[in-house]
């Protein structure tokens, strides 16, 4: 089996506080897995700045800043950042495993 190279999520939301919370249940759910991503957060606010800096393979947005998609939109289509909306559930239960599902089935 070759090995795979670790991906890069990035994880948005409005404050960047739950996110962070999340985000550390679905790195742990993939390290558990010997998943190869790194998966990180940030406030929506500087989310261009951070996909037009840092190496991105994929895009998670808090259901709160659904309206980011709009003002990113364009951005992420030229730098070919593909994007997935969080379900609002799995969000507010901060249910790692299954935002790493959605992750896996959108960007490995």
């Amino acid at each position: 089996m070759t090995e795979q190279k670790e991906k890069r999520i990035l994880l948005i939301c409005t404050a960047g506080i739950t996110s962070g919370l999340l985000v550390k249940n679905i790195q742990t759910a993939a390290d558990e897995q010997d998943i190869p991503i790194r998966v990180y957060s940030a406030p929506a606010i500087i989310a261009e700045q951070a996909i037009q800096n840092q190496q991105i393979d994929g895009l998670m947005i808090g259901p709160q800043s659904e309206y980011e998609v709009n003002r990113l939109k364009d951005f992420l289509n030229y730098k070919a950042v593909s994007y997935k909306m969080i379900k609002k559930e799995d969000y507010e239960t901060l249910d790692g495993e299954a935002v790493l599902k959605e992750i896996l089935a959108s960007f490995m």
